[in-house]
């Protein structure tokens, strides 16, 4: 890995917190704490609306090919939130690292109130929301942390980070549709995120029984990462094994891909294989 240094390595650790403040949080993986507020209370909360797409429009990464049928090297879009434009005052950053300290030390009170401050004197940043929604977490109160979420996601819909921790939330509480509508958001915002393509594919696997769907979203989580997920390899050996569906969804070379759409001319070509029954 290429190392960073000088005046480079100062600008870099600015990006970053500047990053973080802004988008909330730096960790977008799945785990399962316990629930206690009623379903009917979260359910409330997790109805209102937030920007989402539909399925069918959340496009897969694509392997491409040469005219000469060699694979193409594939760039995936870049991550809109930390590519735009975040000017974070001095002040904000200070009061955020102060913040973060706290929750870092366990002082849950002292860190709210000071993300609190910086939402009600820098209403434009989306990070301090986040923030407050994971303290709510580490206090139990689902129905707070959703709102803190939803509240990042109008407050900047390009927050990704902000996405994936209230589809976790609402997946931890057994709200499923809600999960599956703010991952397609993330999704929405930026298709080749590939923590989003993650989640949701162990949302459809383990907890809405739609095997091919979580196929097509581990395998893009993989090709995404470069397919060095052993642990992620593993899920979409077994997924694959119980959609009896072998092809790739992400990687179809043009002879194949051709084929199929001699066979099925009306057809949307999503995948070159042979289904298996279900």
């Amino acid at each position: 890995m290429a190392t960073v240094s000088g005046k480079f390595c100062f600008k870099l650790a600015a990006t970053m917190l500047a990053s973080i403040m802004v988008s909330g949080c730096n960790s977008v993986m799945p785990f399962k704490p316990q629930a206690k507020e009623s379903a009917n209370e979260i359910g409330a909360v997790a109805s209102r609306k937030t920007p989402i797409v539909s399925p069918a429009d959340v496009p897969l990464p694509r392997q491409d090919y040469n005219s000469a049928g060699e694979k193409v090297p594939y760039v995936p879009l870049p991550n809109p939130y930390t590519t735009g434009d975040a000017t974070v005052s001095r002040e904000a950053k200070s009061i955020f690292v102060v913040a973060s300290d706290r929750l870092r030390g366990g002082d849950l009170g002292g860190a709210s109130a000071k993300f609190t401050m910086l939402t009600e004197k820098h209403p434009s940043l989306s990070g301090p929301w986040v923030k407050l929604g994971e303290i709510a977490e580490k206090q139990e109160k689902y129905v707070d942390a959703i709102e803190h979420y939803k509240k990042a996601i109008s407050v900047n819909r390009n927050n990704v980070n902000a996405y994936i921790a209230l589809g976790l939330v609402q997946r931890r509480q057994g709200l499923f549709a809600g999960a599956h509508h703010a991952y397609l958001g993330a999704l929405g915002v930026w298709k080749d995120f590939p923590e989003a393509h993650l989640n949701l594919a162990i949302l459809y696997d383990l907890y809405l029984n739609e095997a091919e769907a979580a196929q097509k979203h581990y395998e893009a989580y993989y090709f995404l990462t470069g397919e060095k997920d052993k642990k992620v390899n593993k899920w979409l050996v077994e997924v694959k094994q119980r959609t009896g569906i072998e092809g790739s969804f992400v990687d179809i070379p043009p002879m194949q891909a051709a084929k199929v759409s001699e066979e099925k001319p009306d057809d949307t070509v999503s995948v070159a294989t042979t289904r298996g029954s279900k």
